[in-house]
């Protein structure tokens, strides 16, 4: 048995995926085995730390009464605002139809479906007992508790993000604009109310106050817009389906969304870092001390601020860096600036507890360590999401399409083709390119033909 998927026929039997795998993977070259190996080792270390988790009394995991969320809570804050980046940086293209942005588009749903699986499978070995969680949030719903409203909002965006998915690859154009419009709106609600559940905690004033949510959205953009810049820096590289347009559109536009968001983060972390100084909040003046010269002052001026920040503000400024390759470095730096701010974050808001309630200290700051199976599962899951994506990337059309997107808000529902410099007619980049064809010369293809997938 087998299902048909954008023209592919796509085998559903275990044995039958198996042996497609095995084919697969045997005509593949050498380093791509490799990497395959890696990965999958890397996912069974993850594998083996998930296992671990989840039998009752197991204390496998660093944390305790006075610091109750560890390094997966961190992992899954990073990819669940990573996914509502993606989202919001491809909007740009799929939703308000600037032309730039639009080479965005299919990498960026897979991707963002990817990183929501991940951090919900996260979540779920940190709460050790997820099921519960599901029929207590369908069977005992609590308006008032901001963490509902996160499942919710979640869900609903995991939804959209299938049926976007799906749509796409099945060229229905009529649902998948729908689902653009709602996943991007969701894109934005979901990691607010992400932001308000740590922020309505009187007990850390770390993360208490209105400053929190709209931080977690620009942490979201400058993470989803770094993952962007990997994945197309490698879709140059290795000269994948669409690397045409990847050289002249979306590098180019990746490069200067992430130089915006960066700067802005810049100043997001000075005004936070000020407000936690002189602000006379009680435990907050310790949290922030704690960050700059306590126990998180290290992962915060090298991995932070230098490696997150500065440096790939200089790889990005530089004329001799404002390459493909320096892209991939700046965004490498910045995916792992925003993994270590995350890590910061949850931090910061229980090393310094202010009030009984929060915990009570022999020493001025409460101390966390992950633990091996801690580690293992995170990184199971950074091997997962490559992995998975590593095989949508080779076995999936991952060509563009840009027709129900230039007509998104013209009533178009058909694809509207290219010209052979790939651009639609009737743009401005179209009109250009067809200026300069010779005549009787060239003919209009899909973009997908041009990038070498199918439709």
């Amino acid at each position: 048995m087998s299902v048909r998927l954008a023209n592919r026929e796509l085998p559903t039997g275990p044995r039958e995926i198996a042996r497609a795998m095995r084919l697969r993977v045997g005509a593949a070259p050498r380093p791509l085995r490799i990497w395959y190996s890696v990965l999958l080792v890397l996912c069974l270390v993850g594998a083996i730390g998930a296992i671990l988790c989840l039998p009752p009394g197991w204390e496998v995991l660093g944390t305790r009464p006075t610091f109750e969320w560890g390094i997966l809570i961190s992992a899954y804050v990073f990819f669940a605002i990573t996914t509502s980046g993606l989202c919001l940086a491809s909007s740009l293209g799929t939703v308000f139809g600037i032309e730039m942005f639009i080479p965005l588009e299919k990498r960026h749903a897979i991707l963002a479906l990817l990183c929501l699986l991940t951090a919900f499978g996260i979540i779920a070995l940190d709460l050790q007992y997820p099921v519960r969680m599901v029929f207590g949030a369908v069977l005992s719903p609590s308006p008032l508790s901001p963490m509902w409203w996160m499942g919710v909002f979640y869900g609903a965006y995991l939804v959209f993000l299938i049926i976007e998915v799906l749509s796409m690859f099945t060229g229905r154009w009529q649902i998948h604009r729908i689902a653009c419009v709602l996943s991007s709106i969701t894109a934005i609600i979901a990691p607010t109310t992400l932001g308000a559940v740590f922020g309505v905690l009187s007990s850390r004033p770390y993360w208490h106050g209105a400053f929190t949510p709209p931080a977690m959205v620009a942490a979201a953009l400058l993470s989803g817009i770094a993952l962007l810049g990997i994945v197309f820096a490698c879709v140059h590289r290795f000269r994948l389906a669409g690397f045409e347009r990847v050289a002249t559109l979306a590098i180019p536009a990746i490069r200067l969304l992430l130089t915006i968001i960066l700067a802005v983060t810049v100043l997001v972390v000075g005004w936070d870092t000020a407000w936690g100084l002189y602000g006379n909040v009680p435990g907050l003046s310790d949290a922030t001390a704690a960050i700059l010269v306590g126990p998180l002052a290290l992962p915060f001026w090298i991995v932070r601020v230098f490696l997150g920040l500065v440096a790939p503000l200089a790889l990005l400024a530089l004329p001799r860096t404002r390459t493909p390759a320096g892209l991939f470095a700046a965004a490498c730096l910045v995916f792992v600036g925003v993994f270590a701010d995350r890590a910061i974050f949850v931090s910061a808001g229980q090393v310094a507890p202010a009030t009984a309630v929060a915990g009570v200290l022999p020493s001025p700051f409460a101390t966390y360590v992950p633990t091996l199976v801690e580690i293992s599962v995170v990184v199971g899951a950074l091997a997962f999401l490559a992995l998975a994506y590593t095989l949508a990337e080779l076995h999936l059309p991952m060509g563009e399409h840009q027709g129900h997107l230039v007509g998104a808000f013209l009533g178009s529902g058909t694809p509207v083709t290219l010209t052979d410099q790939g651009s639609a007619p009737g743009t401005a980049a179209g009109v250009a390119a067809g200026a300069e064809k010779p005549a009787g010369g060239g003919r209009s293809a899909p973009l997908a033909d041009i990038g070498g997938g199918v439709l």
